[in-house]
């Protein structure tokens, strides 16, 4: 019980600076506002409470992060300059609701682990309590970045633009005949939200969001190599390698946030003819 409380809040305290790096390696970021959400909402004082012997060791660290998470974020979205900027320039991303939110929780977040560190109470600490009370500002409303609120406001042809252009330099060519076979297959470890999308995108049609797996990256790249290997995919294992880098999300284990698969890896098990140490989940093709 204590191992999965501390495993929670350690994912809670390392959150923010999780997003500043995601951000600046330029990872897809489609799962963090969803993710800042259920955070907020979380009980974090009597989560911290029933674990606090347990983490003061980290407390100091976690605290020295959030301290330096206050500049990391307030960089994010700044072009980095030498020339003296004199008047003030509108900076979309810090102006989003998700960034306003990240900025509310790290201050939040800071301000328990100083408590921690200086052995002050977690009910009555003024501070603790201010800044709680700004999050609480942020519960039950959509967090959204600056590209999700722009998409709001235009029109649904003008959202479906870009990822319609990148379906169409790599669409897949599946036989007919398998067509619905290999959906049923994918449609297993397919999130309940993303079916549809995996149904329009398998049988040529574009899709607005990326296709989220259950299972691992590699799990679904060996399926589709058995598909090349049987003559199912038509289409080259360069065009398929693309295809998934660009149309499917699978879970991170460590930081537990859905990110496309490196093109890397991807050509690896295309290509690979020797088996796969450990075990894979089997994407069985369905009859």
């Amino acid at each position: 019980m204590i191992t999965n409380e501390l495993q929670n809040l350690s994912y809670i305290f390392n959150f923010s600076k999780t997003f500043y790096e995601s951000y600046h390696k330029k990872l897809p970021l489609i799962n963090f506002p969803s993710t800042l959400e259920k955070l907020i909402n979380i009980d974090i004082i009597h989560l911290t409470k029933s674990a606090e012997i347990h983490i003061l060791d980290k407390a100091n660290i976690w605290m020295e992060e959030a301290y330096l998470n206050f500049e990391r974020i307030s960089k994010i979205g700044m072009a980095p300059s030498k020339k003296l900027i004199l008047e003030l320039v509108p900076n979309k991303i810090q102006d989003s609701s998700f960034i306003q939110a990240l900025i509310a929780f790290n201050e939040r977040n800071y301000n328990i682990t100083n408590c921690l560190v200086n052995k002050k109470s977690l009910t009555d600490n003024e501070n603790l309590i201010k800044s709680q009370i700004k999050l609480d500002a942020f519960k039950g409303i959509p967090l959204l970045l600056p590209c999700d609120e722009l998409a709001k406001k235009t029109s649904s042809n003008t959202q479906q633009q870009p990822i319609q252009d990148s379906f169409s330099k790599h669409n897949l060519q599946i036989q007919k005949k398998y067509i619905d076979r290999f959906i049923n297959s994918l449609l297993v470890y397919t999130l309940d939200d993303s079916k549809e999308d995996l149904k329009k995108l398998l049988q040529g049609n574009g899709i607005v969001k990326p296709i989220m797996f259950s299972c691992p990256a590699n799990s679904v790249i060996k399926f589709f190599r058995e598909r090349h290997d049987d003559d199912v995919i038509i289409s080259s294992k360069s065009i398929t390698k693309q295809f998934i880098h660009t149309f499917f999300l699978f879970e991170n284990n460590k930081t537990k946030i859905y990110q496309h698969p490196s093109l890397s890896n991807i050509k690896n098990f295309l290509t690979r003819e020797t088996p796969q140490s450990g075990t894979l989940t089997k994407i069985v093709f369905i009859e």
